[in-house]
């Protein structure tokens, strides 16, 4: 392996006509093979790379060099000192430096806006005191998304209040293409709409946390639609055409019985048998005083009469059901159930 102190830049930093970031980065391989390289934190030779992901070497010279022509790596050559032809090396870029490349290649004001959307997301998160990992950090990227989201819509000016899902879905689009050009409304239904062409702000986040991307576009479409007055639920909808992720989008319709009485306790069913979600259910009650409520959070078609007919038996009181979503935009069923006198 090679280090970064003999390189010798072999060409100027200059990327190939149509071949983007998000091109070379479109490959899991290429991906994979720019996260080596940046993980190495030197400048590796074809041969290093092939070894590494069990490519023929032809075929790891292939994506280097798409790396390369999409200004992610640089090209080089190190002299060997016993002569002979020099070894060609490549070596990561720092992702700060392709950003600014992008911004300033990206056309009108988009340049300077979506890396300075992209900052202020990920400084809100770095600040957190007791930030953690995995879930906990998921749900606040999330919540941090979602406030960017309303504060983009409520920053667009004169707008009508969004008369149903589509018009809504418009209005985010308002909000979202400065940073995302390719934001729109890909299709609509009644009660539905899908969107697309987000992940140009987060194409170098996905490169090396796909899953915080995937979090953070949520939450933008989620606070947006919060502020365009429409409250939804978001599921993956699969590859978009052209890129990046479809978000199948929702309106949620509130139950008309459903109660204003705040929960005592909460809990999440989600991923349990619908026998055990019942059974947690029964033993969390038990520590609530009559007329209090607890909250559960559910899924699946039979789990709102399965819990009604639990509530009936043990005269506990069933007060509304309806669509929800939690703080990191994963779909459930509400129940509020008000713990009974006996």
């Amino acid at each position: 392996m090679s280090t970064v102190a003999s390189l010798s830049t072999e060409r100027p930093l200059r990327r190939r006509a149509g071949v983007s970031v998000a091109r070379a980065l479109g490959s899991s391989t290429r991906a994979g093979i720019y996260r080596h390289l940046q993980q190495a934190a030197a400048a590796l030779t074809v041969r290093d790379v092939a070894a590494a992901f069990e490519l023929h070497p032809n075929v790891a010279r292939t994506h280097l060099e798409t790396l390369a022509d999409a200004g992610l790596v640089v090209v080089g050559r190190r002299k060997h000192p016993a002569g002979g032809r020099p070894a060609k090396l490549y070596l990561a870029r720092d992702e700060s430096e392709v950003a600014l490349d992008e911004a300033e290649a990206a056309p009108g004001p988009v340049a300077s806006q979506a890396p300075a959307l992209l900052v202020r997301l990920l400084a809100t998160l770095l600040d957190e005191p007791n930030r953690g990992s995995g879930p906990a950090q998921l749900a606040r990227a999330h919540e941090t998304a979602a406030v960017e989201g309303r504060r983009l819509v409520g920053g667009i000016g004169e707008r009508d209040q969004a008369d149903g899902i589509e018009a809504a879905g418009q209005t985010a689009v308002r909000a979202l293409v400065p940073f995302a050009p390719e934001a729109r409304v890909a299709k609509a239904g009644a009660d539905w709409v899908e969107m697309a062409g987000l992940r140009g702000m987060f194409r170098l986040l996905s490169a090396t946390r796909p899953e915080l991307a995937d979090v953070l576009e949520r939450g933008l479409l989620a606070g947006a639609f919060a502020a365009a007055g429409v409250p939804v639920t978001i599921a993956d909808g699969g590859p978009a055409a052209g890129g990046g992720l479809l978000w199948r989008v929702r309106a949620v319709q509130a139950v008309a019985n459903r109660s204003s009485l705040e929960p005592t306790a909460r809990i999440d069913t989600r991923g349990l048998q619908r026998e055990a979600g019942v059974v947690k259910a029964m033993r969390s009650i038990t520590s609530l005083r009559p007329g209090e409520a607890l909250e559960v959070l559910a899924e699946g078609p039979g789990s709102p009469a399965a819990f009604a007919r639990w509530a009936d038996r043990a005269g506990h009181e069933l007060l509304g059901v309806e669509r929800a979503v939690d703080s990191t935009g994963r779909p459930a069923i509400r129940l509020l159930i008000r713990k009974g006198s006996s």
